[in-house]
């Protein structure tokens, strides 16, 4: 087995901002993206993520979550300090195992 790192810098809008190439984004709806990847990962991978570009003053709570996580993508949630589904950009970074 290989190991592959993708990684990603993506705008509210789902842009890809930068990245390790290898996925694409799309934005669902209100806070909600789509992360595909171009090679399925042999089980779920590991990953990991983070909001930038905001401003100052955020909350804890402003935050981005992985909801739902397979081999072959990932469900991404980003939300505001009072927990709404909120555009916002976010950066995530996944390693797993692929055959």
């Amino acid at each position: 087995m290989t190991q592959l790192t993708l990684w990603g810098s993506i705008e509210k809008d789902g842009t890809i901002v930068s990245g390790s190439g290898g996925f694409s984004v799309k934005r669902e709806s209100t806070g909600n993206y789509s992360i595909l990847f171009k090679n399925q990962f042999t089980n779920n991978p590991a990953m990991t993520g983070a909001q930038w570009g905001y401003g100052s003053g955020e909350s804890t709570l402003d935050n981005v979550i992985f909801p739902s996580l397979s081999g072959g993508g990932a469900t991404v949630q980003t939300g505001d300090g009072g927990g709404h589904y909120t555009d916002r950009n976010f950066s995530f970074i996944a390693i797993g195992n692929i055959a």
